[in-house]
């Protein structure tokens, strides 16, 4: 049954009246429940930028990232609008309810409350359900009107060829991560394309983005790229080859400019591999890779067969013979899992000299085929908790505290001073700029100290020096 807010409203500002606008991005992270800052993992956020230059003159606006500066909320913001995920919604909610509490409007977006909006409600005056940018105009004649609407839906409608050059200037950017102490400006974010034909049982983007690309024209590309002055970027698309033809322009149109960028390939690359050629020389220097797993069978209950691990290794080596560096994504949280088969990911890994590898637990955002499927097993819903290193909902005959043993298991392994050296410091190895592969790597060690305070038990390691890959 939806939910009905009954709030004190501030009196109609008027037409006239310029608006006083506060954006939020909350924390990613929650001290009180032991999580700690990891600032290198820290990148500007896009989002709250380009709503910024979606402002029109002469309302204020101010950005504020919690997880680089403190917030402050003015008693004069006519409007704080706040954009969160799954994981740091919890932290949303309470700036929300202070907002409220000072009778503040306030409205939430982003992906976990596009798909929890009744939730969401029960924090703040309106949501946006989906896409925000092409409503953001009507919603700021809403507030001067006293009008604010309880939900707006933007779904998938927004033109990428109408998005302004983001409002970068707002954020505080030298307090964000540079892979490279010498760089100018940290690592920008562009975007050239939204959704995702994929279906992956665990991912957000084919329900919010949807399923149909959408793309820009590349000549749009440039002109930010030229606004922004950075040497080192990041391509927020989802998935850079789905359009093989879109994929060649966008990489043709990059290398017209001097850059350094990383971005999101699936492991359908393989087929088109002259792909990877224009990537590496338009500037790509890392590829992320999602292959999930090593094993079919896993792929298969997470609706993504189109993983051939058998393929693996030459699409890694497609990558290294372009001068492109290869991370990973792995998964854990699958059935059956065990010791044997942790290991035997481990050392396909490092037998591929893989860079670097992320691995976290399978989890059920809302919204996904895998929520859905799972929402009555979920062990709790303390959204902060939802960040990909713990299980989080009950799955017969799999033990969650065995499922982080094994997660913290393949950090040390594959992170252990030995990997690093075969991966990626070894003459033998074929790891790409070696420099930032090992800074990433030592990097990731610092992390895992954090992250897994706790030594494994001591029978849990025994059996793990016992046990061996099928194919060692």
């Amino acid at each position: 049954m939806p939910v009905v807010v009954q709030i004190k409203r501030r009196k109609k500002l008027g037409r006239h009246r310029p608006l006083n606008i506060l954006l939020v991005l909350p924390r990613y992270y929650n001290p009180e429940k032991g999580q700690r800052h990891k600032p290198f993992m820290i990148f500007p956020n896009i989002v709250l930028p380009t709503l910024a230059a979606l402002t029109p003159a002469p309302h204020k606006v101010t950005i504020v990232d919690e997880n680089v500066e403190p917030l402050h909320i003015p008693d004069d913001a006519d409007l704080v609008a706040i954009t969160a995920y799954t994981r740091n919604v919890q932290r949303g909610y309470q700036i929300a309810d202070n907002c409220r509490s000072r009778n503040i409007p306030v409205i939430m977006g982003g992906i976990h409350v596009s798909f929890m909006i009744d939730e969401a409600l029960q924090h703040c005056d309106a949501v946006i359900s989906g896409e925000g940018e092409a409503l953001w105009p009507t919603i700021l004649d809403d507030v001067q009107n006293d009008d604010l609407k309880p939900v707006y839906k933007g779904g998938q409608s927004q033109d990428l060829n109408a998005l302004p050059v983001p409002r970068w200037d707002l954020l505080k950017l030298e307090r964000y991560f540079k892979p490279i102490p010498t760089l100018k400006l940290p690592i920008m974010s562009i975007q050239t394309s939204r959704g995702c034909p994929h279906k992956c049982d665990f991912c957000t983007v084919p329900v919010f983005a949807g399923g149909k690309m959408r793309y820009r024209d590349p000549a749009h590309l440039l002109r930010e790229i030229d606004a922004y002055g950075a040497e080192f970027f990041s391509i927020a698309d989802d998935n850079l080859i789905v359009n093989p033809d879109a994929a060649a322009d966008l990489f043709k149109t990059l290398a017209k400019r001097k850059l350094s960028w990383f971005g999101f390939f699936d492991t359908q690359t393989l087929k088109r591999p002259e792909l990877v050629e224009l990537a590496a020389k338009s500037g790509c220097r890392r590829a992320f890779l999602g292959i999930e797993s090593i094993h079919p069978n896993e792929l298969a209950t997470v609706n993504k067969k189109f993983n051939r691990p058998e393929k693996y290794e030459d699409l890694i080596r497609l990558f290294h013979r372009n001068g492109i560096a290869v991370d990973v994504g792995i998964l854990f949280g699958f059935e059956d899992e065990t010791v044997e088969s942790t290991l035997e990911t481990i050392e396909e890994l490092k037998r591929c000299n893989v860079e670097t590898a992320i691995f976290s637990v399978m989890t059920p955002f809302p919204g996904t085929a895998l929520y859905n499927r799972t929402k009555d097993k979920l062990l709790h819903r303390d959204w902060d908790r939802y960040t990909g290193e713990e299980v989080v909902w009950a799955r017969e005959g799999t033990d969650a505290e065995e499922t982080r043993r094994l997660l913290q298991l393949a950090f040390e392994r594959f992170y252990s001073v030995p990997s690093i050296y075969k991966r990626v410091l070894s003459p033998s190895s074929h790891a790409q700029r070696k420099l930032l592969a090992t800074i990433s790597n030592l990097r990731f060690r610092s992390i895992i100290k954090h992250r897994f305070p706790e030594p494994l038990p001591s029978d849990f390691l025994r059996s793990a020096r016992q046990a061996r890959p099928a194919y060692a």
